[in-house]
């Protein structure tokens, strides 16, 4: 207990301190006062629980001291110095909420204990009931605040019950919202983005962002409040009024954008929040929070901290085709690096198809991911076609959706995405067989020349051998003969082609290099067990994902 003793006279402070010093325990004197002026000023600038104080005294006197005291610090306890011709000023310091008195003629070292002793357990018995009181006050808050967040969220997944109840719950709730002009913006945190925050206990952090939200909101709009949606997501409601200085779109991009300010400011939180339209009905909210979050998902994906109106980013994702002009020539390159047999290479293609897509931003956390899941599963399929261990490739197969669904951000996919296809390829690479240098270079010659009239004549004048021994060397190499090779090329880019694309059978036929369409179906069915057609149907639900 810190106790401050106060007294004109320093002979009488130090006989106090000595006194309290034989104490012992932790009742210690932290400060001296010659007066009531510096008592006050004392105790505006230390942490005092006790002040001890002589009745008469030059200015302030003690009387006054305790007055000040109880309505400037409530909770510090004072005790009166007083002689038998003071009484009557200690029986007035009492009224004015002195704790007890001490005659300086009668004061013993067990009754100095006691004193201190009670003063010291009213203090404990005081902080005990605060936290309890603090504590109440606390499972209230959460208890309105699980409230409140069961009903929103019956609301926003159009309830009609909950929609009917809108303006008794609102009444309840102490909320300041109306059914009419009512809009819904989604705050979300950056993944990663939090390493600076200012509160490290995750529910404390998220009651604080509440406050801040709807501080905010009070001091914006007059109104509105917040809710955590989903994990690190905040949905918040606000009337979105038409001023004479502001339109309604303006108003909202304004309150969002102080929202994120504060969010920063106070808890070193950054985030992007994506606005829905504004429609007339309570019924329409389940299709607000779509919008809402649709917009915030492109932003946070990203990593851009800033607010994304809906109708904006839903006119951008209606002209963003998954294959947008900037990603289709690296997508494209990759398919046919693979189909050569450049694992490093098509490596290469896949970052720039990364790459391009964070710096247009244009597509959408879902539209990212496919992109991701369609060139991993090319080369997974790639790899089958090598006859690589098929247990290895299944696993890996069964495991990326998931992985890939797991990425809450750009940074975090590409990251990711990097890493198992560079994995991917090394093990491609490492695995492939490697021929004698001739047979490695008609290998090539043939993946890239596979659509053309190729013959034997023609790939064994490239290596510069004669037919008959390249003839002898090639299928000595590959357990092939040429035209078994040839056909196994075209077949493998054929299934590649069927997978990824809707094309007409003919056209197959004819890109792989069969101008005869019967043939090529022959052919076909009888390396892959079952028709173009079939194929192409069978993997229908690929190129849906």
């Amino acid at each position: 207990m810190n106790i401050l003793i106060v007294d004109d006279e320093r002979i009488i402070r130090e006989w106090f301190r000595m006194t309290v010093d034989k104490l012992g325990g932790d009742c210690r004197i932290i400060g001296e006062a010659a007066s009531g002026e510096e008592a006050l000023a004392f105790c505006r600038q230390h942490q005092v629980d006790l002040v001890v104080t002589d009745v008469k005294m030059p200015g302030m006197d003690g009387l006054e001291l305790i007055k000040r005291l109880k309505e400037e610090q409530p909770g510090v306890r004072s005790v009166i110095f007083s002689s038998y011709s003071e009484f009557h000023f200690a029986a007035e310091a009492l009224k004015l909420g002195a704790n007890e008195y001490i005659l300086k003629a009668e004061i013993t070292l067990p009754g100095l204990e006691d004193i201190l002793q009670k003063i010291k357990r009213d203090i404990e018995m005081e902080r005990s009931k605060a936290l309890e009181l603090n504590s109440l006050r606390h499972v209230l808050n959460q208890n309105e605040q699980v409230l409140r967040t069961a009903y929103f969220g019956e609301l926003l997944q159009g309830s009609a019950q909950a929609a009917q109840q809108f303006a008794s719950k609102m009444s309840y709730f102490g909320i300041a919202l109306q059914e009419k002009n009512l809009a819904l913006m989604a705050f979300g945190i950056i993944p990663g983005s939090v390493k600076n925050k200012r509160i490290s206990d995750p529910e404390l952090l998220q009651q604080a962002m509440i406050n801040i939200i709807n501080e905010t909101l009070l001091t914006e709009t007059g109104g509105g409040c917040s809710f955590l949606y989903m994990n690190e997501v905040y949905m918040l409601l606000v009337n979105a009024s038409t001023s004479g200085m502001k339109s309604q779109r303006e108003l909202l991009l304004l309150t969002a954008s102080r929202v994120a300010e504060n969010a920063r400011r106070f808890l070193g939180v950054e985030s992007a929040i994506g606005i829905s339209m504004t429609y007339s009905s309570l019924s329409y909210l389940p299709e607000q929070a779509r919008e809402a979050l649709e917009a915030l998902d492109r932003k946070r994906f990203y990593g851009d901290k800033s607010v994304a109106y809906f109708q904006d980013s839903d006119m951008m994702s209606l002209h963003s085709d998954v294959r947008t002009p900037s990603l289709k020539p690296h997508m494209d390159s990759f398919h046919r690096l693979l189909g050569e047999g450049k694992p490093q290479e098509a490596l290469q293609q896949f970052g720039h198809v990364l790459t391009k897509a964070g710096e247009d931003r244009l597509l959408s956390p879902k539209q990212m991911k496919a992109i991701v899941l369609e060139l991993i599963y090319s080369a997974i399929n790639w790899a089958r076609s090598l006859q690589l261990p098929g247990d290895r490739l299944e696993a890996l197969s069964a495991e990326i959706t998931g992985q890939i669904v797991q990425q809450e951000s750009y940074h975090q996919l590409a990251a990711w995405a990097t890493g198992a296809v560079r994995e991917l390829m090394d093990w491609l690479e490492a695995s492939r067989p490697r021929y004698a240098e001739p047979v490695e270079r008609a290998c090539e010659y043939i993946r890239l020349n596979y659509a053309g009239e190729i013959t034997l004549k023609e790939v064994s004048t490239h290596v510069h051998l004669s037919r008959t021994y390249f003839s002898e060397l090639f299928k000595k190499e590959t357990g092939l003969n040429f035209n078994e090779y040839v056909m196994q090329v075209r077949m493998e880019q054929a299934k590649n082609i069927l997978k990824h694309q809707h094309m007409r059978i003919f056209d197959v036929a004819e890109q792989v290099g069969y101008a005869n369409p019967s043939y090529f179906i022959k052919l076909f069915k009888k390396y892959a067990g079952v028709s173009p057609y079939e194929y192409m149907e069978l993997h229908s639900s690929f190129r849906a994902r």
